[in-house]
């Protein structure tokens, strides 16, 4: 678990009134929650800078995604052990069967966009089925921390390999299930996805009657900002914002 990951599960855990506890900003007494809306603040400023920043659409669209990726890590950070591999329903998915899922898709749709840009026109516009991960080739094994772990760096491969595509082969054509769509309707899907099995998640433990704190719906819009932040290529700003959030967190504990 990363010290960002650490930090969040942290704070999410805090109630109402742990939130109140004293917490000094700049010699004036605050309190714990402004420790956190002070560093989506620092977050909102990083991502203004970035986002004035000019770069392909396809990066862009991306962080879109990165961003969607950082509420599903706000949502899951610290999430009790317990919860992980329990299923709501008789049928229904357990956390760690929805994350090793959206492992697998991440995977394919990187490998089908990128098969869309790369392919020479005589070859078949649908990419032949055996070259396509498969659920086989993800590791749903350990913590949750690791399983999350594994998905980021999934994700982190989808924008290294997708995040500069040029402007004329966004409307390449591709495959999606039975349609005929192009490069960027692909390039969309990545977070449409992860945005689909979060709520699911979220779902999920709603029916186990797990229950957010005050702490975590707090530092879940931090997290989705700051992976927007290292989706549109500004990743010295989201690593710097991260380590503030560890510091902070340590400075309530002192």
């Amino acid at each position: 678990m990363s010290d960002f990951d650490t930090a969040l599960a942290g704070f999410a855990a805090l109630d109402e009134a742990e939130l109140a506890a004293p917490w000094s900003f700049r010699g004036q007494q605050m309190d714990v929650r402004y420790a956190l809306f002070r560093t989506l603040e620092d977050a909102q400023e990083a991502h203004v800078r970035a986002a004035s920043v000019a770069m392909p659409e396809s990066r862009r669209i991306l962080s879109l995604a990165q961003r969607a990726f950082g509420d599903l890590r706000g949502l899951l950070a610290g999430l009790p052990a317990d919860l992980v591999d329990r299923a709501p329903r008789e049928g229904d998915w357990p956390v760690r069967q929805v994350l090793r899922h959206m492992g697998v898709i991440e995977r394919r749709y990187a490998v089908q966009t990128l098969y869309a840009v790369e392919r020479a026109d005589a070859e078949p516009v649908r990419i032949a089925e055996d070259r396509l991960p498969t659920p086989a080739d993800m590791d749903a094994t350990g913590t949750l921390a690791d399983v999350l772990g594994r998905l980021a760096a999934a994700r982190a491969e989808t924008h290294r390999r997708l995040g500069d595509i040029a402007a004329a082969l966004m409307t390449r054509p591709t495959i999606w299930g039975r349609y005929s769509v192009d490069v960027r309707f692909r390039l969309h899907r990545f977070a449409a996805h992860v945005v689909e099995h979060t709520v699911q998640c979220e779902k999920a433990l709603d029916a186990l009657g797990w229950r957010p704190a005050e702490g975590r719906r707090i530092a879940r819009r931090l997290a989705a900002l700051v992976g927007e932040i290292e989706g549109l290529g500004a990743v010295d700003e989201a690593r710097a914002i991260e380590r503030v959030l560890a510091e902070r967190l340590a400075s309530t504990r002192g």
